[in-house]
């Protein structure tokens, strides 16, 4: 674990800052091939925030990996990770309204196990 009390808590903030930069920009694309909404979305916004995702979340996995390790939350937010992202970088580019679905919802239920980590804490 981090022994300073201030790093933990600053990495969690920027993994979150990431996972609404990733999310949100695939959020308004998906939004956007419904027919919801006409914004445009910026796509160096998804990298940003998806490698500010990927460095925040393998420092706080190295900082407590036992923890998460046995964290049932934590393994299932991995495994929809994984087939988010495979999706997104795949089926997704088609941009019709069942991948838009399917992406809604994988990230969604990413987020949602994201948050259980907490509650699935020994």
């Amino acid at each position: 674990m981090i022994e300073n009390t201030w790093a933990f808590p600053a990495l969690e903030a920027l993994h979150v800052v990431g996972l609404a930069l990733l999310v949100g920009t695939i959020a308004l694309g998906d939004l956007k091939v419904l027919g919801i909404t006409a914004a445009a979305t910026p796509s160096n916004t998804l990298s940003i925030g998806l490698w500010l995702v990927i460095i925040t979340g393998i420092a706080m996995f190295l900082a407590d990996s036992e923890r998460y390790r046995a964290n049932p939350a934590f393994l299932l937010k991995m495994g929809i990770l994984v087939v988010a992202l495979l999706s997104h970088y795949t089926i997704h580019k088609r941009e019709t309204r069942t991948t838009a679905v399917l992406s809604l919802a994988l990230w969604t239920f990413t987020v949602v196990a994201a948050r259980a980590i907490i509650d699935f804490d020994a």
